[in-house]
């Protein structure tokens, strides 16, 4: 059996084949794509489009170097290209940017970026230079447990091939031309070769960014709670290798250093004495002079080491070994008299094993997986005076204390999947998980316990106690595909996801009375013995069709998602909050292309979505505007032949409200990109909101009702930037 020889596997293409699924792509550059093409996107072997019973998207990386020319970032690629995904922020956090309305498990090749606490930063992580492919599974899924309720969101790195030896050089540059300090830079390289027995890849890339202006041509207001991208240095370090240790044996490395931090000269003078958080018009929210001794920014390493047997035991072997550690960090946010920063490091090791067995018409998947992921975290208070004295221009460390109690999050978990084939039209797949999770949470003074000892006004204080959880859950799936014809395909699917929310900013919160010796007593408090943070399981539905008639081509598929519980945050202190609740998120999501004529495109996606939750009354409602879901459209004409190619494209967000009052305008954004192939490289030119449209984003219009009580909303009004000009120019030798 040497099904896998050759095929240049990763590890979550195995991973994805467990959960039954590929991949279906129009390629821009392609008249069609064809639904009896074998493919080898997400599955243990070449697979036919047609064979897939899930939906799941696939973007190539001549659709990714489209994209990018006009500037985007990878969360914003990421929603142009992927219907059921929201919006992206424009900023450094994909907070509450979700898949089929509810979070998505983000991994580089199988790799998860997410972690027990949950940083959105998982599209801060890796240059679009790297990247050769992204895959897609809408959905909850039980495959991978606890993460995936909404989807996985698998990037696929860049290979060498045994081709001997290449490059890549990329070199390119854009502005508003606001002045000189708008300007957007990045250089990349790569170098690759190899042979039959032995191939690798190396890269760096390095992109700059200055300013940012909105459509009024004003600087656009730096995100104090998440971190924006302004003023910004990204380090991407990368290499891969792969190694035939026997015909049968192939063992494979990827090694990524990536460093993105935020050195901004603009910040928020909250007049002297934050007087500007009482009168608004003391305040400046684009004052010049700012600098702390903490700003934003993401610094990861990360090592996968993958091995793949062809003829293990008569079966096929995948193990996968993974370490990945990360510092996250925070701009200053103000804390009524006084302004800190956090500073967030996470560490996660795990393990994967998987055997495949085929008989005949039946197929079997079954394996092991486990992780531990530990979190530590700090917070600088910063010197009270100075920050009082400037506005909070100027920011130095007079204190650093803790900022969430560590966690420690293990997990094991066994699977088994099954595909039979009934005829040759007709398939059903179905498997189980069955995960046990053990969460460990350290004893912890409360953090506004400590910055009050910290700024003298107590001595000492009690802990709120920590402890040990477990959980145990096993997740189900079911699914069916049959073939109408080679063309047309129509399948559905039943899947279980789970999610526990996190820990860190659920526990170690308290109630303090002080004393007269300066002492401060734990009254009351979120601990593990009184508050044991419960699971939420996610049960997820769909249907869906594949057609492909002469040179039309569509995807579409029905959903709806139900859990027990509700995740939400208190508004004042931002904690986790977990209630009784049921939810319902339901939708259709829907891509389309037409072939005008050989060179000439049509297409459009879209991405119809509600989601409800059950109130005390037991009457359904909207979910708030702070992490439901907005429906959404897209459109595209493009023009593609050997030499040029152009593609104009609109993105809408439609207005979202809830029942509390609140609500998220939409917008409309058009964007324009253009390559030409040259005799050697080719050179490209993109226009990013063409129409210099006068926006906020969705991040900036959620982030006035997060924390809409700490400061005027001016402060939180993260506008969407305005007319933009990249030129770039690449040569593949």
């Amino acid at each position: 059996m040497n099904t896998l020889k050759g095929l240049n596997l990763t590890p979550v293409s195995l991973a994805l084949a467990i959960a039954g699924v590929s991949s279906f792509s129009v390629q821009a550059e392609e008249k069609s794509a064809s639904m009896d093409t074998v493919v080898v996107v997400a599955s243990t072997a070449p697979k036919s489009i047609s064979d897939i019973p899930g939906t799941v998207w696939y973007v190539d990386s001549d659709r990714i170097e489209e994209e990018a020319r006009s500037g985007k970032s990878l969360g914003d690629i990421l929603a142009a290209t992927i219907p059921s995904l929201d919006i992206g922020s424009q900023g450094r956090t994909n907070t509450s940017q979700n898949l089929r309305g509810r979070s998505a498990l983000v991994m580089i090749d199988g790799v998860s970026l997410n972690s027990s606490r949950s940083i959105s930063r998982q599209f801060d992580s890796i240059d679009p230079f790297n990247i050769e492919r992204i895959e897609v599974l809408s959905g909850a899924t039980s495959v991978y447990g606890a993460g995936a309720t909404g989807g996985v969101i698998n990037i696929v790195t860049k290979k060498a091939s045994d081709q001997g030896l290449h490059a890549e050089t990329y070199v390119g540059g854009g502005s508003g031309f606001n002045n000189g300090e708008d300007y957007d830079g990045k250089i990349a390289q790569s170098i690759s070769g190899g042979n039959e027995k032995a191939r690798g890849r190396i890269s760096a890339v390095y992109h700059d960014t200055g300013a940012k202006y909105d459509a009024n041509g004003d600087i656009i207001v730096s995100d104090i709670t998440q971190g924006s991208l302004q003023y910004s240095t990204v380090l991407d370090l990368m290499a891969t290798g792969e190694l035939n240790l026997t015909d049968t044996q192939t063992l494979s490395i990827l090694a990524q250093y990536y460093d993105s931090q935020q050195d901004s000269p603009y910040g928020i003078d909250f007049g002297i004495n934050f007087a500007g958080l009482r009168d608004e018009s003391q305040m400046n929210a684009r004052s010049k002079g700012y600098s702390s001794d903490r700003q934003g920014g993401t610094e990861r390493y990360m090592v996968n080491v993958n091995y793949l047997n062809s003829d293990f035991l008569s079966q096929q072997l995948m193990i996968q070994a993974s370490y990945r550690k990360e510092k996250m960090s925070f701009i200053p946010f103000i804390y009524g008299s006084y302004m800190a920063a956090s500073e967030q490091n996470t560490e996660v090791v795990s393990l994967r094993m998987a055997l495949l067995k085929e008989f005949g018409r039946f197929n079997l998947t079954y394996g092991l997986d486990g992780y531990i992921d530990t979190l530590d975290s700090s917070q600088d208070i910063f010197d009270p005076a100075t920050s009082l004295a400037t506005g909070g221009l100027v920011n130095n460390t007079y204190a650093t204390i803790g900022r969430y109690p560590g966690t420690e999050v293990s997990s094991v978990a066994g699977f088994v999947q099954g595909e039979f084939n009934i005829t040759d039209d007709w398939v059903v797949q179905g498997g189980y998980r069955y995960q046990y999770i053990n969460n460990k949470i350290d004893d912890f003074v409360a953090a506004d316990a400590q910055a009050m000892i910290a700024l003298g006004g107590a001595t000492s204080a009690d802990s709120v106690e920590g402890g040990s959880t477990d959980y145990t859950v096993g997740l189900f799936n079911l699914g069916t595909i049959y073939h109408i014809n080679n063309m047309n395909q129509i399948w559905a699917n039943f899947s279980q996801g789970f999610d526990l929310a996190d820990p860190a900013k659920y526990y170690g919160y308290g109630t303090y009375q002080p004393q007269a010796n300066g002492h401060l007593s734990l009254t009351d408090s979120v601990n593990v013995s009184d508050s044991e943070l419960e699971g939420m399981k996610t049960n997820s539905f769909e249907i869906g069709m594949r057609n492909q008639v002469g040179e039309f081509s569509i995807q579409t598929a029905a959903y709806i998602s139900l859990s027990d519980k509700v995740t939400s945050y208190d508004k004042s202190t931002l904690a986790v909050l977990v209630s009784d609740f049921d939810k319902r998120v339901y939708g259709l999501e829907t891509e389309l292309n037409y072939w005008l004529t050989s060179n000439l495109q049509i297409g459009g996606l879209g991405h119809v979505v509600r989601s409800e939750e059950k109130n005390v009354n037991g009457d359904w409602v909207k979910s708030a505007v702070t992490t439901a879901s907005a429906s959404k459209v897209g459109a595209w004409v493009g023009w593609y032949d050997d030499i040029y190619a152009l593609r104009l494209q609109s993105n809408t967000m439609f207005d979202l409200s809830d029942d509390s009052d609140n609500e998220l305008d939409g917008y409309t954004t058009v964007d324009l990109t253009t390559s030409v192939k040259l005799p050697v490289g080719s050179l490209g030119f993109g226009i990013q909101n063409l129409l210099n449209e006068d926006y906020t984003t969705v991040w900036g219009q959620r982030a006035q009702i997060y924390y809409g009580g700490s400061a005027p909303a001016s402060a939180f009004d993260y506008k969407g930037q305005g007319r933009t000009y990249m030129l770039s120019y690449q040569v593949k030798y």
